[in-house]
């Protein structure tokens, strides 16, 4: 299956859809499964740097060039999230007023 992420483009339908397919192939799950393997992975940052690995991963066994610039693409943007790892700067933490409530 062909990634839908354009690399020019922004999509964040496409960008979640690739999340969720490139888990599957990495961690051979079907669909459904790696939703919730998605999910699961964005809850703490131990995850998200395991996401990011796995993307990554994905990345570099990609013999497609297209489809690694696509992948490449997520990785930038999951960076510009504060997944880190990829091409992002120190992850800063957030000041008092902008912790989200436990």
């Amino acid at each position: 299956m062909r990634l839908q992420t354009d690399p020019s483009c922004f999509s964040i339908t496409a960008f979640l859809a690739d999340q969720v397919a490139l888990v599957a192939r990495q961690e051979n799950l079907p669909p459904g499964a790696a939703l919730l393997r998605l999910q699961e992975l964005s809850r703490t940052p131990e995850g998200r740097a395991t996401l990011m690995r796995l993307i990554q991963a994905a990345g570099e066994r990609e013999p497609n060039a297209d489809e690694a610039a696509k992948i490449s693409a997520i990785c930038r943007e999951l960076a510009a999230w504060g997944y880190g790892g990829f091409t992002g700067g120190p992850r800063h933490e957030p000041r008092h007023d902008q912790r989200a409530a436990a």
